[in-house]
């Protein structure tokens, strides 16, 4: 009776079909839109109340602005959406099928068959009895066809249904529920399959359906009618990908070729449910068309018992900024230059900066995870840089701000000791306090004139390795120096020559460890299960925090709107420890167990702060 009412409930989802001329002159008369860029080849989109979410090496979305925000960090290959708004994922980064409920919970719906891990997941879909579909085209090809479908039933039993395919890739449950449709790319073809009478039985064996040629079909999505729409990859007569729209009797309806070279998936949404969206390849991204033809809007799906969730939650969807994005190598600030640094207000964390350039006075946010970089150490506070001091800074736009927010900066000693730049002394004036001083490339000038400056009254001095009294200061020395930009002069306030950089270093390096010993690491709470904690530790401390060896006992504690401790500390003992960043330096991915179970309740309260601190005993 239950599998009767939902075959009748998926005949009541038809509507009348469209004749072939009706499609034909809605294709005709769509115009596409490029409707958001990606960093890459797109596939698997799916619409939601007017965003889009989309695979382009994570789990990417596109807001109803157009603005695109990594949303997971995840190796999506494709996506489906349940009538109930819980989103199904095709993930190869945990090699899983993965849901993505409407309270931001990450769960593991499926990850082994026959106690094996899955090899790799495709594309997806579901019936109306619930059962989920996914392909598997790991390892195949035309000369070699061993592609499997998989099906996970409503109980969590998961089967393997189908096999021996060259490449299966899109897949498609139509609105009646009484086939599912293959595309299998590497034979060009699309296949039907009989779906069983039950969840225990394979699927029936596959009969062609329609024979695509050109270089093979991707992804496939049924309308309302029963029709289905292809992303026909690639078309060589015409260079472009095209959607080509089929009856349930395989005939062609309509065609419309796609603004780029390849097409890879459809979509269905609009407010009418009458727009489709496709991913592509060059250029990449998400393209758009009213087409004026309602899309099936899938069977509804049941839920599934979890195996697990997972540590993996949605980046920031308010702006695209967030620790992950920002905190590895590769993605800080697209405005880089020397400025002056003014004044940083702890309350706001706001800065005020003087571009050394052009004099431009403008002011920024300082993100709670920026990298910093001073005196040789990685680990500064982000208020350490002196009024008026002169620093390399990395900024990020924020809207229309060319320079909203500040992700990382480094002091003038770091930036010219990494680029083998100095400062050689040209003049000294009686008294050794005033001089002038040229920067130079290795042996050869850098910039065309020299500077005045003069020293501090409490200047500090490194020669040949220690610290001394007097600057000692003569033509041709090659030095070092942190200075700031007063009215009318510049002074400097350190000055160190090659043989006293280690000490300098070692200097700072105690000064970090000092104040990370008393005030701990800052980062954030990303997820609890049961007494494990996956806490993501800032790029500030990326050096500090790749120390953290597991079996190291911590604390973690809340804080106040400026990011100061506040409240009783809880233990904890490290498990594991990640970096993320390409050569060790971005954030650091930990998973910590906490000492009382019953802390966690606790903990939980705390996931809404920005920042937590965590400190090593």
């Amino acid at each position: 009776m239950l599998q009767l009412r939902s075959v009748i409930a998926g005949l009541a989802c038809l509507t009348l079909p469209l004749s072939a001329a009706s499609i034909a002159d809605q294709l005709a008369a769509a115009k596409w839109t490029h409707h958001a860029k990606a960093p890459g080849y797109s596939e698997g989109p799916t619409w939601l109340n007017g965003e889009v979410f989309f695979c382009s090496g994570a789990l990417l979305k596109v807001d109803k602005a157009g603005k695109v925000f990594p949303w997971l960090d995840i190796g999506p290959a494709g996506t489906f959406l349940r009538r109930d708004h819980q989103l199904l994922i095709a993930d190869n980064k945990h090699k899983a099928l993965l849901s993505l409920a409407t309270n931001v919970v990450v769960s593991v719906l499926a990850d082994q068959f026959e106690g094996q891990p899955l090899n790799s997941l495709n594309d997806l879909t579901v019936d109306a009895r619930g059962n989920i579909y996914w392909t598997d085209p790991s390892g195949s090809s035309a000369a070699k066809p061993v592609g499997n479908i998989f099906r996970l039933s409503p109980a969590g039993k998961v089967t393997r249904v189908a096999t021996g395919f060259a490449f299966p890739n899109g897949l498609d449950v139509d609105p009646a529920s009484r086939f599912l449709y293959l595309i299998e790319s590497q034979s060009k073809k699309i296949l039907r399959l009989a779906l069983p009478a039950s969840d225990d039985a394979p699927l029936g064996p596959p009969e062609l359906f329609y024979d695509l040629g050109g270089s093979g079909g991707d992804g496939c999505v049924f309308d309302a009618a029963g029709n289905l729409w292809v992303a026909d990859f690639h078309r060589p007569e015409t260079k472009k990908g095209r959607i080509t729209v089929l009856s349930p009797a395989g005939q062609v309806l309509g065609q419309l070729d796609v603004p780029a070279q390849v097409v890879s998936n459809i979509t269905f949404g609009g407010a009418n449910h009458d727009e489709i969206f496709c991913t592509t390849g060059t250029p990449d991204g998400v393209f758009h068309a009213k087409v004026g033809v309602k899309g099936f809007t899938g069977h509804p799906g049941v839920e599934l018992k979890p195996l697990r969730t997972i540590a993996t939650l949605p980046h920031e969807g308010a702006h695209p900024l967030h620790a992950r994005r920002f905190g590895v190598p590769g993605s800080i600030g697209i405005s880089r230059g020397w400025y002056v640094w003014r004044k940083f207000d702890r309350a706001t964390w706001t800065g005020e900066f003087e571009h050394e350039g052009n004099g431009e006075i403008f002011t920024a946010k300082i993100l709670p995870w920026a990298t910093t970089y001073r005196h040789l150490t990685y680990g500064a506070h982000v208020d350490e840089p002196l009024p008026g001091e002169r620093v390399n800074c990395f900024f990020n736009p924020d809207g229309d701000k060319k320079r909203g927010w500040l992700v990382h900066y480094q002091d003038e000693l770091c930036q010219m000791k990494g680029h083998n730049h100095a400062w050689i002394i040209q003049s000294v004036k009686s008294g050794g306090r005033e001089f002038s001083a040229q920067v130079f490339a290795g042996d050869k000038p850098f910039e065309d004139k020299a500077r005045d400056f003069q020293l501090a009254a409490d200047a500090k001095f490194f020669r040949n390795g220690q610290r001394t009294d007097a600057p000692a200061l003569k033509t041709g020395d090659r030095l070092y120096f942190t200075w700031t930009k007063a009215t009318d002069r510049r002074v400097v306030h350190l000055l160190t020559d090659d043989a006293s950089l280690d000490a300098v270093k070692k200097i700072e390096a105690d000064a970090v460890a000092a104040r990370i010993a008393q005030e701990g690491l800052t980062g954030q709470i990303e997820a609890i299960e049961g007494d494990t904690v996956h806490f993501l530790i800032h790029s500030s401390y990326w050096f500090q925090g790749n120390l953290l060896k597991p079996g190291q006992a911590v604390q973690l504690r809340n804080t106040d709107a400026q990011f100061a401790p506040i409240g009783d500390s809880l233990e904890a003992e490290l498990v594991t420890r990640k970096n993320l960043g390409t050569y060790g330096s971005g954030v650091n991915e930990t998973t910590l167990k906490l000492k009382n179970t019953a802390d966690a309740k606790k903990l939980a309260a705390w996931k809404k702060s920005q920042v937590v601190r965590l400190i090593v005993k």
